[in-house]
């Protein structure tokens, strides 16, 4: 892999877990606004008021636990790509010098009986 290759796959990654995270909060806020205003209404309301506002605060707990998740594991998942990318890297670097195997896959692979090396 190119080096140019390796730099478009990590400015890939980044946009990927930026777009994420960008469009996780997004969603976040429309949902936030669109379930505000049915708990206006009943908070409005003096009999449904006390309820209502309990169970916004629990709606509204359980909306940050999930969308903070989601941007957590984004942030796992991207992190977690740029060691693999670090690692494909190093592999690379490491594969420019010649294997172990290299050189040695003629002496047996002509051979008549096709076994491979002489085992001890």
């Amino acid at each position: 892999m190119t080096k140019t290759e390796m730099e478009q796959l990590r400015g890939l990654r980044a946009l990927i877990e930026q777009a994420v995270d960008q469009g996780t909060s997004a969603v976040e806020r429309v949902h936030r606004a669109t379930a505000a205003r049915p708990f206006a209404v009943l908070e409005a309301i003096p009999p449904v008021a006390f309820p209502a506002r309990g169970v916004r605060v629990v709606h509204d707990a359980i909306l940050d636990t999930v969308y903070g998740s989601i941007r957590q594991v984004n942030r796992v998942v991207g992190g977690s790509l740029a060691l693999a990318l670090d690692a494909m890297e190093g592999a690379a670097k490491s594969s420019d010098a010649p294997a172990l195997h290299e050189g040695h896959v003629g002496e047996w692979a002509s051979r008549p009986d096709d076994r491979g090396p002489e085992r001890p």
